[in-house]
């Protein structure tokens, strides 16, 4: 079975889900592991926060960036917005 039709099925059944306490869990799952991706991308010391900075400042003084413009484009593309 593919994803698409394992995440519609998954919605058919949320959409017939009356069960209060089971719906707040699955809330639940879906915060807190949205909190675990920021706390994986947040730095956790002052030595990994300088390592990042300096591979932002590096990575832009080699032309390794793209204006705002380039970006709304991608997405506008990649999205069909």
């Amino acid at each position: 079975m593919n994803i698409a039709l394992k995440k519609i099925e998954l919605i058919e059944w949320l959409v017939r889900l009356q069960d209060e306490s089971l719906i707040q869990r699955i809330e639940n799952l879906k915060t807190s592991s949205a909190k675990d991706r920021y706390e994986q991308r947040t730095p956790k010391t002052i030595d990994e926060l300088q390592t990042r900075l300096d591979k932002s400042a590096k990575d832009i003084s080699v032309g390794m960036v793209h204006s705002q413009q380039e970006v709304e484009d991608y997405f506008e593309t990649k999205f069909k917005l």
